[in-house]
C-alpha cells in the first residue's frame, strides 16, 4: 500500500510540474531548425545563420540549432511552410521579411498564411527609410521636396525606393520625379552623382550608416527625410514627415506603408506552439541579441541591432491585420498592387 501511494505521488508531482519547468525540460535533446526565406549568402541568411551559432546556450537544454534556408516567391515558401506545414512543437522558427508578412492583406497569389496568428519571437532590427540627394541639387530637407520637383532613380515599381517616393507625393505633397531602370541602390546613387537625377529614396539607415557613411559625412549625400512610425537614432535631427500626419485615415495608412520597417528582421514559430514555449523562445532569443559574443560576431559581419521585443511585434501585425478594408485597398492603389 505504501509502494503504491508512493507512485501515484510521484506520478502527480510529474503531471502538476510548472509549465515553465516542463517547456525548459523539452528541449533537451531537441534540433531546432532556424530557417530564413532567401538563398545562402544575402542578409537575411547571414543574420540567422549568426543568431543560430548563440542561440543554443541561451535556450534549456541546449537543443542543436540548424540554421537552413527555404527560399522561393520573396519568403513567401517559407512563410506558408511555418503556416501550414512545420511541426508546431516550438522546434520551427522562420526569419521572414516585412515584405512577405503582408502579402495577405494585399491579396497577393499564393499567400497562404495569417502573419498576424504566428507566434512572433523578435523583431531583431528595427529600420528606417529616408531620402538621400546629392550635394549641389538644392535638396536639403522636406520643404525642398514639397516646393519643387526633384527626380529620384529606382529599380522597378514595387521597390520601396519607388514606393517611398510614391507615397509621399500621394499623401505628402512632394513632387518627386522617378525615373525607373536602374538596377538598385548603388547604381542610382552612381547615377546622382553623374547628374543623371538627384537622389534616392527607399535607403534603409543601416544602409546609410554603411555602405553610405563616408558619403553622408563628407556632405556629399544629404539626408533630407526620415521615414518611419518612429524617429531613428541613426537619423537623429532629420524631420520625419510620417509622424506630422494626423489625419486618423491616413495615420493608418502610414502604419501600413511604413510599419514594415518596425519589422525589419523579425523571426516567428508557427501557430499554436504551446505559449510556455513561445514565452522561453522569446527570452531566449533576446537574451541572444544581447550577448557579448553575438554583439562581437555580428559587428564582425558588419550588423548592429536594435531589437524590439516579440510581444510588441505581435501587436503591431495584429493592429495592421485589423486595418479597414478601405484604407487597405487605398495603401494598395498607392503602392500599385
Amino acid at each position: 500500500m505504501a509502494i503504491k501511494h508512493l507512485l501515484v505521488a510521484a506520478v502527480a508531482a510529474t503531471t502538476f510540474l510548472p509549465v515553465e519547468i516542463c517547456a525548459q525540460e523539452f528541449y533537451k535533446g531537441k534540433t531546432i531548425r532556424l530557417a530564413s526565406g532567401v538563398s545562402p549568402g544575402g542578409g537575411f541568411d547571414l543574420i540567422t545563420r549568426t543568431v543560430g551559432e548563440f542561440l543554443s546556450r541561451n535556450v534549456p537544454g541546449n537543443p542543436t540549432v540548424i540554421a537552413e534556408n527555404r527560399p522561393g516567391a520573396g519568403g513567401r515558401v517559407l512563410a506558408n511552410w511555418l503556416y501550414s506545414v512545420a511541426a508546431k512543437d516550438g522546434t520551427n522558427i522562420g526569419m521572414i521579411g516585412p515584405w512577405t508578412v503582408l502579402e495577405p492583406l494585399w491579396e497577393t497569389q499564393g499567400a497562404q498564411f495569417d502573419a498576424s496568428k504566428f507566434n512572433w519571437l523578435i523583431n531583431a532590427n528595427r529600420e528606417a527609410s529616408s531620402c538621400a540627394f546629392w550635394k549641389g541639387r538644392g535638396v536639403e530637407n522636406f520643404a525642398d521636396m514639397r516646393n519643387k520637383e526633384v527626380t529620384i532613380g529606382s529599380n522597378v515599381p514595387t521597390s520601396t525606393m519607388t514606393q517611398d517616393a510614391v507615397a509621399l507625393n500621394v499623401m505628402l505633397g512632394t513632387k518627386i520625379k522617378i525615373v525607373q531602370g536602374y538596377k538598385g541602390t548603388q547604381d542610382t546613387i552612381l547615377a546622382a552623382e553623374r547628374g543623371e537625377v538627384d537622389g534616392a529614396c527607399g535607403m534603409w539607415a543601416s544602409s546609410v550608416t554603411s555602405a553610405y557613411a563616408g558619403a553622408v559625412k563628407s556632405g556629399e549625400l544629404k539626408i533630407a527625410v526620415q521615414l518611419g512610425l518612429e524617429d531613428h537614432p541613426d537619423f537623429e535631427g532629420i524631420y520625419n514627415p510620417v509622424r506630422a500626419v494626423t489625419d486618423p485615415d491616413d495615420k493608418l495608412a502610414m502604419k501600413l506603408i511604413f510599419g514594415q520597417l518596425d519589422i525589419a528582421r523579425p523571426f516567428a514559430m508557427p501557430p499554436d506552439v504551446p505559449e510556455e514555449r513561445v514565452a522561453l523562445m522569446r527570452k531566449a532569443f533576446w537574451e541572444t541579441i544581447h550577448d557579448k559574443d553575438f554583439i562581437a560576431a555580428a559587428k564582425q559581419r558588419g550588423f548592429v541591432f536594435r531589437p524590439t521585443e516579440g510581444e510588441k511585434i505581435q501587436s503591431l501585425i495584429a493592429e495592421m491585420y485589423a486595418t479597414p478594408k478601405p484604407v487597405v485597398e487605398r495603401v494598395k492603389k498607392i503602392l500599385g498592387y
